[in-house]
Order: C-alpha cells, then sequence, then structure tokens
C-alpha cells in the first residue's frame, strides 16, 4: 500500500508501484492494467491521484493510454546514450535484440544550395543520397538517409554493399569504422532531435501508420572541420527511448 506519512507524493509512489510491476515482470509488455476507478479502490486514492500517476508513467514510457479502451504496459524500448555514438548492432544486442540492415536505395542526385551549405560544397557537385533500414528482431524500427559529397559517397556505397554481403548490421557511422578504405574518421557530430508524425513514404518504410510518431534527427558528421556527411534519422517513437547523463 501507499505510505500516506512520506513526503513523496502519493502520485508518484503510485508510479513507482507500477514501475516495481513492470521491473519485476509481474506487468508484462502489451497487459492492460486495472481500471482508474479499480486502482482507486485498491490503493484507497483519488481519481487524480491516479491520473497522475498514469500520466507520470506515461512520460517516462512505461505505460500507454489507448483513448476509450484502457491503459496498457508500454512494450520495450532501445535505450540508446545521447552522450556517446554507440554501434548500431551493439546497441540492439544489449537489448536483446537481432540486428540487421537494408539497402533501400543509393543514388546520385545534383546538390541543391541547402547541401551544399552544409557538406562544403558547389551546388552544382554531385552527392551520393544512401538510404538504409535498420531491423531489430526483422522488424523495421530506423530509417537513415544519408547523403554525401561524391568522392566519400562512392567509397561509402561500396563499404555498404560490401557489409551487406557480410551480413553485417550496420549504421553509416559504423562503416567509417569498420571499412578503413574509406580513409575517414569522424571527430565530431552535430544533431538536434524533434518529434515528428510519420507521413506517407516514412510510414511505409518504417511499417508503421501514417501520423505515427517518430523521433527525427538530423546529423552534420565531421572529421574536424570537414564535413562528411548529412543525415536524417527517424526512430520509431515506440521503439527507441533517449537518454543523457548530465554532470551536476
Amino acid at each position: 500500500m501507499l505510505d500516506r506519512n512520506n513526503s513523496v507524493p502519493l502520485y508518484e509512489q503510485l508510479k513507482n508501484v507500477f514501475k516495481r510491476k513492470i521491473l519485476s515482470g509481474e506487468l508484462k509488455p502489451k497487459e492492460q492494467i486495472p481500471s482508474e476507478r479499480e486502482l482507486v479502490d485498491k490503493y484507497q486514492v483519488s481519481r487524480i491521484t491516479v491520473r497522475q500517476a498514469i500520466n507520470l508513467a506515461e512520460q517516462e514510457g512505461l505505460l500507454r493510454r489507448v483513448h476509450g479502451v484502457g491503459t496498457f504496459v508500454e512494450g520495450h524500448k532501445i535505450q540508446q546514450e545521447l552522450s556517446s555514438l554507440n554501434n548500431f548492432q551493439s546497441t540492439l544486442q544489449q537489448q536483446g535484440l537481432i540486428a540487421s540492415t537494408k539497402l533501400h536505395s543509393t543514388q546520385l542526385i545534383t546538390s541543391d544550395f541547402l547541401l551544399s551549405k552544409l557538406l562544403a560544397i558547389q551546388v552544382t557537385d554531385q552527392v551520393m543520397n544512401i538510404e538504409l533500414i535498420g531491423y531489430g528482431d526483422n522488424s523495421p524500427i530506423v530509417y537513415y538517409n544519408s547523403y554525401f559529397p561524391m568522392n566519400i559517397g562512392l567509397k561509402m556505397k561500396k563499404a555498404a554493399e560490401e557489409a551487406l554481403e557480410k551480413g553485417q548490421p550496420f549504421s553509416t557511422l559504423d562503416l567509417y569504422k569498420i571499412n578503413s578504405e574509406i580513409g575517414w574518421s569522424p571527430t565530431h557530430v552535430e544533431q538536434t532531435f524533434e518529434a515528428q508524425a510519420a507521413v506517407t513514404h516514412l510510414s511505409e518504410i518504417l511499417g508503421v501508420s501514417e501520423n505515427f510518431s517518430l523521433f527525427r534527427v538530423t546529423s552534420i558528421v565531421y572529421e574536424n572541420q570537414t564535413p562528411l556527411e548529412y543525415k536524417e534519422t527517424y526512430y520509431r517513437g515506440d521503439k527507441y527511448k533517449f537518454f543523457i547523463t548530465r554532470q551536476m
């Protein structure tokens, strides 16, 4: 039961009850939790307290409320650290998932004003566009849409094809490390993060409905001051959770 003499608010205590039951396996992914009325009776709290607890648990990715149906335990999410860049395969292995990569498309295009500025090339220069889909247990979970100056892009295309022949899971960032013939070593990445609803082509690629919640991450990969790659990455919101540890 909840401790009314505790300084921790009742709604937070109830949220922690949900968390303990999920971590212990008492509540399993996709399982429906008791109704608000049942929780009110069981824990002897107000409906407002129950709703606050559920809202907090939902914000932490523990629960998911389905309008008109009920509240369910959220499925397992891949946790990705923001303060470091991790190998695609090892990130999924740590979560108990089998990683794989498919090449969606490659094409040479003419740079536009935005790409020329981001990649420090001329507007009329050729750019290599490489699109990859990352899978976890054969389910599409992330889509990479990368652009490279042509001299780098041709090497990246070859490295991607060689990795695919070996059945090796990868993202473009992994290719710089596993294929020395590329000849470039990234030193840092500038990134932005935002939420986005899936438009038609993204929903088709990632196997979700239109307007499904995605994380959109844009990245510019550098070797010192030289931009090597501009990338738009789309993570399924139901599969990924990002976290960071901040020093005080």
